[in-house]
C-alpha cells in the first residue's frame, strides 16, 4: 500500500513540471537576501521524465560525483546543459575533441526553488578558481560595487554555481524552459 501511495504522490508531482516561460536576465538581487533563492539547472530535454520522477540527481562518478550543480542565472544553467548529452560534466571533459554538444534546442533548464536555510546548511564549499567570478557569490560588497557600476545581475552572476548534495527533489522544481525555443 505504501508503494501505492508514494507512486501517486508521484504522479501528483510529475503533473506539476511544466514548461513555463521565463523572463531570460532576471533581476535577482544579492542571492542570499533572498528567503527563497531561484536557481537554474541546464539539461538535455530527454532526461525530463527522469527528472520529473526522480528529481535532478548527482552523478555518481567523476568530479562531480555526489553534487548536483546549480546557477543563478538562467543562461549560465543553459549553456552547462551543452554537457548532458554526453552523459554530464565529467564525461564531456573526458571526450575531448570527440565530443558533441547538445544543440540548443535540445537544452532545457530547470527552474528550482530553494529554501535559502536549506542552501547555507547544505551547498558545498567554494570551488575552482575562476578569476571572474572568484568572490561572486562571497562577498555583497562586490556585487553592490559592480551593479552600482552597471553590470547586470546576469551579467554577474553568469558562470556562478552552487552544488547541492546527492538528488534536488522535484517538489523544489518549479518547471523547466526552453530558452532558444523548441525544436
Amino acid at each position: 500500500m505504501a508503494e501505492m501511495i508514494q507512486t501517486f504522490g508521484q504522479f501528483l508531482i510529475e503533473a506539476k513540471l511544466k514548461e513555463v516561460a521565463i523572463n531570460r536576465f532576471p533581476k535577482i538581487g544579492w542571492w542570499l537576501d533572498n528567503n527563497v533563492i531561484t536557481f537554474y539547472h541546464g539539461t538535455h530535454e530527454k532526461n525530463i521524465p527522469f527528472i520529473e520522477k526522480n528529481g535532478i540527481v548527482a552523478p555518481t562518478s567523476g568530479p562531480t560525483a555526489n553534487w548536483v550543480s546549480l546557477a543563478l542565472e538562467p543562461n549560465t544553467g543553459h549553456g552547462y546543459a551543452a554537457m548532458s548529452g554526453a552523459g554530464g560534466e565529467s564525461a564531456f571533459r573526458a571526450a575531448g575533441s570527440k565530443v558533441i554538444s547538445v544543440p540548443h534546442e535540445q537544452r532545457v533548464t530547470f527552474i528550482i526553488k530553494l529554501p535559502k536555510k536549506l542552501v547555507v546548511e547544505r551547498m558545498a564549499p567554494e570551488r575552482g578558481s575562476m578569476d571572474l567570478t572568484k568572490d561572486r557569490l562571497k562577498k555583497k560588497e562586490l556585487y553592490e560595487q559592480l551593479t552600482k557600476k552597471g553590470m547586470s545581475d546576469s551579467e554577474y552572476y553568469a558562470l556562478t554555481e552552487i552544488r547541492m548534495p546527492k538528488v534536488i527533489p522535484a517538489r523544489y522544481i518549479a518547471g523547466y524552459t526552453y530558452l532558444r525555443g523548441k525544436k
